[in-house]
């Protein structure tokens, strides 16, 4: 059993080893790569600070981490606060994976007059800060990185594309390219006919729409359901 892993470096390195360990031969080949943007983060005082991914951590300044280090974090998820953690970021609060839980845990943790600093990407679905600027919150979104596609795909791996049974999917935005890419390189027809496994309804919807005949999404919409969803659907 071979799984197809095309989420950007770091993240691709991180979850073939954890597949391997979990006795899965793994193929990664990221459709997408992701670079800073320079964005600068504005001056001023925030009530907290939130982030969606881990890049954000990444791309970040020293001089803007020390500034931000001792700030109130929320972040959707665990491995994100791990990042901030490492950078010497003091405490995160974690809403357990998702936006929805995010904003639900900030709204009951500050009144609407609070300014929250949100450290993000592009491309996204402004969801978060949608919904709490719909309840009135102040919400300053600095973009520190994007995803861009990589230039060729799947390059000098192509061969070994016929030898993968299962595709895992993270990101919409990630499977849109990586269609795009598929097309462009002629191997379209070889990425429909694999197993898909997707993290939600979301990422999996550009790849029904291309009516692949295998796709199934995670229970819930975080790594942990991803893997729980790896471990029934595959032997």
């Amino acid at each position: 059993m071979k799984i197809l892993i095309t989420r950007p470096e770091p993240d691709a390195t991180a979850t073939a080893g954890r597949l391997v360990e979990l006795g899965y031969e793994c193929l990664s080949l990221p459709a997408t790569e992701i670079v800073a943007t320079g964005n600068s983060l504005p001056e001023g005082a925030f009530t907290a600070v939130l982030a969606t991914s881990a890049n954000a951590f990444r791309m970040m300044v020293k001089p803007d981490i020390a500034r931000l280090k001792s700030a109130a974090l929320h972040c959707v998820g665990a491995k994100t606060a791990g990042i901030a953690h490492d950078l010497g970021f003091s405490s995160a609060h974690v809403a357990g994976g998702s936006g929805a839980k995010l904003v639900s845990d900030l709204m009951a943790a500050y009144s609407n007059e609070a300014h929250f600093l949100y450290l993000t990407g592009t491309p996204r679905k402004p969801i978060v800060e949608d919904e709490l600027r719909q309840a009135g919150y102040r919400v300053t979104s600095v973009e520190l990185y994007k995803a861009q596609a990589v230039s060729i795909w799947p390059g000098e791996k192509i061969d070994d594309l016929a030898t993968v049974d299962t595709a895992l999917h993270f990101s919409r935005a990630s499977v849109e390219t990586l269609i795009d890419l598929a097309e462009r390189s002629g191997t379209l027809s070889t990425l429909t006919k694999l197993r898909h496994l997707c993290l939600s309804e979301d990422v999996a919807s550009p790849l029904r729409a291309i009516h692949c005949p295998s796709v199934t999404r995670a229970m819930e919409a975080n790594e942990k359901s991803l893997f729980d969803l790896i471990a029934r659907a595959l032997p």
